[in-house]
């Protein structure tokens, strides 16, 4: 498994804010490691840092982006990479 940056993407989708969070005007970043194999599909995704109530919306979301396969000497490859979920208090 290579680790790499995903600067690319098919679809990334915003997560739900959750209104609890929303209510009490909290936001900050979510940071969610991935696993992506090699058709694109994030197969595995966990939270590594942010507000812990804002954390199952990000990952929720990870589940569902998806990816260029990445390839390695022309053959695509499982990577793991981070996604950055930014949640805005308003």
């Amino acid at each position: 498994m290579v680790s790499t940056r995903l600067s690319q993407t098919i679809s990334l989708p915003k997560p739900a804010y959750p209104q609890i969070v929303k209510a009490a005007h909290a936001g900050g970043t979510v940071i969610v490691q991935v696993v992506v194999d090699e058709d694109g599909k994030v197969i595995s995704a966990h939270a590594v840092s942010g507000h812990p109530l804002l954390q199952p919306a990000a990952v929720a979301a990870a589940h569902g982006a998806r990816f260029p396969p990445y390839k390695l000497s022309g053959v695509p490859v499982k990577v793991t990479g981070i996604i950055n979920y930014n949640f805005e208090a308003q």
